[in-house]
């Protein structure tokens, strides 16, 4: 059984009110403000991004513009969940590490969706997998991810370089078994609440179960959400609306 390692404790732990900027902002380094945000949409300003899209001709590459595709995913993830309703609502600390928490799960549900793209099937009815364009854009999400992790690192008040260092450190690791444990789950809802028991609740007993089966009927609804956005709408340009945690 994959067991969460638990942190000391250290800046990760944090409270909101020790952070010195919103850690749910824009991943993007060395600017003020590259997203303006109209009605849940991304509008694209004068920023580092456009600048970039310009100078590698947007229109010409694909490569770049899934690239691109990544990074936009990975930013409504940030810039349209309503953390503080999973906070309250699941009895989770306000920290770094729930934002986290919460973040990597909906990472892994893009992921999900994003590596189906590359599944085939064969002349003989089964199942193939070849990395192709959906392996490409998964990659460029995690990318995103830990990007943003770093930039947000830099916000915490009073934070020790190599402590932080450290336990982003252990976090990657505990990314990695995440997902490994959310795989398993994806076809069977107990080995799923087991996955989201263990990652978000370090396996307390004090969780309630009504909230692990929340998160379950969650995931599963949004991933049927995801399965209906063609594919030619996913490389290029997706729309995704993430679901409340309130409605489930």
């Amino acid at each position: 059984m994959l067991r969460r390692r638990l942190f000391a404790p250290g800046v990760l732990w944090l409270k909101r009110s020790q952070i010195t900027g919103d850690y749910a902002r824009s991943f993007f380094p060395h600017q003020v403000q590259v997203f303006k945000r109209q009605q849940g949409t991304v509008a694209v300003e004068d920023s580092y991004v456009k600048k970039f899209m310009k100078a590698v001709g947007w229109m010409d590459q694909s490569r770049t513009r899934l690239k691109l595709t990544g990074y936009f995913l990975y930013e409504s993830v940030p810039d349209k969940v309503a953390y503080r309703e999973w906070f309250e609502k699941l009895d989770l600390p306000d920290t770094f590490v729930s934002w986290f928490t919460i973040t990597e799960l909906h990472v892994w549900i893009l992921m999900v969706r994003y590596m189906a793209e590359d599944i085939s099937i064969s002349t003989n009815d089964k199942k193939q997998y070849v990395k192709g364009d959906g392996h490409f854009v998964r990659n460029c999400i995690i990318e995103a991810l830990w990007a943003d992790v770093g930039n947000k690192i830099k916000l915490l008040e009073g934070a020790n370089p190599a402590i932080a260092r450290k336990q982003v450190s252990e976090l990657s690791e505990q990314f990695q078994a995440a997902l490994v444990a959310y795989d398993e789950g994806l076809n069977d809802d107990k080995i799923l609440a087991a996955a989201i028991w263990r990652r978000f609740y370090s396996l307390s007993e004090d969780a309630k179960a009504e909230n692990l089966e929340r998160i379950v009927h969650f995931i599963r609804h949004q991933v049927a959400l995801l399965d209906k956005i063609p594919s030619e709408d996913l490389k290029f340009k997706p729309n995704i609306v993430w679901l409340s945690i309130l409605d489930h």
